[in-house]
């Protein structure tokens, strides 16, 4: 199967913010964390079910969320169909509720 990849709304403003924290602090750590984000986030496309189970989530949805993890970073993502869709991109130190991903 061919699969798409979306992003959320709230996805693009955490992957923004995330560089645009980085790029006050050093431009070339902005330009690697966008890189690596973005390459891993690639990666589904080929194997979309790469990323573990959301463990916050698993009673309630089982494994309808799924994660990647870069650095700090936890990838939100969930497949519909044909469709990956990036949720959200949060700090791993955060923890994760329901109402923070919809």
């Amino acid at each position: 199967m061919d699969f798409k990849i979306f992003f959320s709304k709230l996805s693009i403003i955490d992957i923004e913010s995330i560089i645009e924290y980085y790029g006050k602090l050093n431009i070339s750590t902005a330009e690697k964390y966008y890189k690596e984000i973005h390459s891993r986030i690639k990666n589904l496309l080929e194997f979309p079910e790469m990323g573990r189970i959301v463990p916050e989530f698993i009673n309630e949805f089982n494994d309808k969320y799924r994660e990647l993890i870069y650095e700090n970073y936890r990838i939100i993502y969930k497949i519909q169909n044909d469709e990956i869709i990036i949720v959200r991109v949060i700090d791993g130190r955060r923890l994760l509720e329901l109402n923070y991903i919809d």
